[in-house]
């Protein structure tokens, strides 16, 4: 078709032999994500040492920024189909929804053929396929299933949300992740082997990193929040994984971190500085609306060593500082909370701990220079902090944009 690919969205429509009724091909553009503020030189080289060897971004050679590409996402609705077990939920492989082998062939049949409707089949309207690894988890919800829901809604955004069904894997472990599916679909399913739909909806074509697809999923939450009720962001959130809650994995604690808190108040005091330093306690909130709105009107910093915690900055303000407490990067690296926080456009630095024990339990051995990187990013928050500083969009054209009036 018009010379493009015979696998582009348009193409497979364009053919009119089978049962797709809607195709589109997404192109999400390119973008830059600023590397970490790190406070020693030998950390930033061992962590872009490592963060390079990730093929889905660039490290640019300034060592400031690292870019993003080019993703093309696809769009694809069938007529009459049904879901029996393909994509595989909740495994990791290259053939479950959002692995580069995801297929849609289990929902194709031609016009003349007909999907025959089982007795044991529960028949819904609108369908979105979100068979994603470990997709009964918070965090992996979060950053996956989440990108599926966000990229089908620009193919069925005038269904109501009452009439869309997302199907996943295993129930949810977390009562929060069962307040997110009521937040953006009608009804939830799990575990289930056969579901027969009028239209189906195969968005597992979708960048796992994307601005557009992380930030929709915060704008959501934050439109169905009461309106803020403090102007006043002055608590920097200690999150730890041995205080305030138990953790789902052990290890990566933080050995020292009574130490660590009693110089960061020190500090606090000190200068005059109006922040309330506190232990994040998640078993004290009550649901979704109760964490998501503390996060958003009341927390300016989060700190701790890397964990699930972390994805709580998913509804926190951009104007808001993330500090990483990381094992040595040769044991254990995953720089999922730095794109995390840069694509939400906000502050985030890492500091590498050292290990101490196989469970990558840590301590801090220069308490000193981490709460002077604390001082410093509070300062930043106050005085300079931009979006871009964060985030940069990259666009092939030089587009005019009309001043404002």
């Amino acid at each position: 078709m018009h010379g493009m690919d015979k696998q582009a969205a348009p193409c497979l429509k364009e053919a009119n032999r089978f049962n797709i009724i809607e195709a589109q091909e997404l192109i999400y553009p390119a973008f830059r994500l600023k590397l970490p503020t790190f406070v020693h030189s030998s950390m930033k080289t061992m962590w872009i040492t490592h963060c390079r060897l990730d093929n889905r971004w660039r490290i640019l050679t300034d060592h400031l920024w690292a870019n993003f590409a080019v993703f093309r996402g696809q769009n694809i609705i069938f007529s009459n189909a049904a879901y029996r077990g393909d994509p595989p939920p909740d495994i990791w492989s290259h053939n479950a929804c959002m692995g580069t082998n995801a297929s849609y062939m289990s929902f194709l049949h031609d016009l003349d053929g007909n999907v025959t409707e089982q007795t044991n089949d529960i028949s819904v309207d609108t369908l979105v396929i979100a068979t994603t690894p470990d997709s009964w988890s918070f965090q992996h919800f979060m950053d996956r299933v989440v990108a599926v829901w966000s990229q089908a809604q620009l193919v069925i955004p005038t269904t109501a949300k009452k009439d869309t069904v997302i199907i996943s894997g295993e129930t949810p472990r977390d009562a929060i992740v069962n307040e997110l599916y009521d937040l953006i679909a009608g009804q939830h399913f799990h575990n289930l082997k056969s579901v027969y739909a009028k239209r189906l909806v195969f968005s597992c074509r979708a960048p796992l990193f994307h601005p557009f697809t992380t930030m929709r999923i915060t704008e959501t939450i934050f439109q169905s929040l009461p309106p803020s009720s403090s102007s006043q962001r002055n608590v920097i959130l200690f999150l730890s994984r041995s205080i305030g809650g138990k953790t789902r994995n052990g290890g990566r604690q933080l050995l020292n971190e009574v130490e660590v808190m009693k110089a960061i108040s020190a500090m606090l005091n000190a200068t005059g500085r109006p922040e309330q330093l506190q232990y994040f306690h998640h078993d004290e909130f009550n649901g979704l609306e109760d964490i998501a709105t503390f996060m958003r009107d009341r927390v300016k910093m989060m700190i701790g060593p890397h964990g699930a915690a972390f994805y709580n900055s998913r509804f926190a303000q951009p104007r808001t500082a993330v500090i990483e407490i990381i094992p040595d990067p040769e044991k254990f690296f995953s720089p999922c909370f730095w794109s995390q926080a840069r694509l939400l456009g906000q502050d985030y630095s890492v500091h590498i701990g050292t290990t101490q024990n196989d469970a990558l339990d840590m301590t801090l051995d220069d308490i000193d220079s981490v709460v002077q990187l604390v001082q410093d990013r509070l300062v930043y928050l106050d005085n300079s902090y931009r979006v871009q500083d964060a985030l940069l969009h990259t666009y092939d054209w030089d587009t005019e944009v009309r001043p404002e009036d």
